[in-house]
């Protein structure tokens, strides 16, 4: 998934690689349609898709490959960031504008795009590719097109995630210098970087939002021997705050404000069960979406009014694999059927 992606990337190997308290996975979709339309990007199969109100269009290929990691909805058009194999083997950025895709990358170099922001009729998108000539992935966002360059060639690093307050371009991710044993978490204002963490956990996974002049950090790092991880969140680049709801592994992954509420969507782990659990936290307290047996985890939150949408994915039972799905205030309702692997990287409520 997309901290399996950044691992990955930073040790220079590639891997694309819930029910709910009460089974609430079999629900039919809820009848949003009159008031709300539901967008979920992500895959199935190996195919990047989105839905809307649960019906699926489909974004990549047959021939190869792809995945859909972030989407905007501006009115009338969506925007999905991903990426897809090409015939030679490598990975091509690309985003789609209403299913038309446009590549931000040549194709002779891997290259990833992670997240996307939309302002006006301008487009940025955040990622990575590998440097020419290297085996290094240098971070790097896109505007319309043209690539803004954030690191050097001597550094492993990622953009995860990209937002504009006015005319300032604020992107997270993380780097490791090539004699480091673990990477750290970043950002970078205007092009000039600042490190949010150090060397003492490794850098797993990291998300921004912004609402109204405020922008929001989440970040994970991992901190022991069995890949546990703390979760920090930050205000306007303030001092960072831990989320600490009694359990040794708290794992978030997108973050998302209303109001005075900070929300935060993740998973984790509880007691003796030994199943990942789907969570989301509001202001530190946890929601726990699932309780087993399957592992099920969110992926991303968006707020509407007063509901609260995860978007993620459970493991499969039996000869199912994984099934996309997603949690309006705590009900569970999937996308997929199990018969190919599927899930939800990015999901937003739109009002009609």
């Amino acid at each position: 998934m997309k901290k399996q992606i950044q691992t990955a990337l930073l040790f220079l190997t590639v891997i694309i690689s819930f029910s709910a308290c009460k089974k609430k996975s079999e629900e039919p979709l809820p009848p949003e349609t009159n008031r709300v339309d539901i967008y979920a990007a992500g895959r199935e199969g190996n195919v990047a898709k989105y839905w809307k109100n649960g019906n699926p269009v489909t974004l990549g290929s047959s021939t190869g490959s792809s995945d859909a990691n972030a989407m905007v909805v501006s009115g009338a058009d969506v925007y999905i960031a991903g990426h897809e194999v090409n015939a030679s083997g490598k990975y091509v950025a690309k985003y789609w504008k209403n299913g038309q895709s446009t590549s931000l990358s040549d194709g002779t170099r891997d290259a990833f795009a992670n997240d996307i922001f939309v302002q006006g009729s301008d487009v940025y998108i955040a990622g990575q590719e590998i440097a020419p000539g290297r085996l290094t992935y240098q971070a790097k966002y896109w505007k319309n097109g043209i690539p803004v360059v954030l690191t050097a060639e001597t550094q492993q690093a990622i953009a995860s995630g990209i937002a504009l307050i006015g005319n300032d371009v604020y992107v997270i991710g993380e780097r490791r210098n090539l004699d480091w044993t673990t990477s750290i978490t970043c950002y970078w204002k205007n092009g000039q970087l600042a490190d949010l963490s150090d060397r003492s956990k490794t850098a797993v996974d990291q998300a921004m939002t912004v609402s109204g002049n405020d922008v929001y950090f989440v970040w994970c790092e991992a901190y022991n021997s069995f890949s546990q991880s703390q979760t920090h969140y930050s205000k306007n680049l303030g001092t960072p705050v831990l989320i600490s709801d009694g359990t040794p592994d708290v794992r978030g992954n997108s973050i998302a404000v209303n109001g005075n509420d900070i929300y935060i969507a993740g998973s984790g782990t509880i007691g003796s069960n030994n199943a990942i659990l789907a969570k989301y936290w509001k202001n530190g307290s946890p929601v726990i979406l699932s309780n087993g047996p399957e592992s099920a985890f969110g992926l991303s939150i968006t707020i509407l009014d007063t509901d609260v949408y995860i978007g993620g994915y459970r493991d499969g039972t039996g000869t199912s694999d994984g099934v996309a799905q997603y949690w309006k205030n705590g009900s569970a309702f999937s996308l997929t059927n199990g018969a190919q692997a599927a899930l939800i990287r990015k999901i937003v409520a739109v009002k009609k």
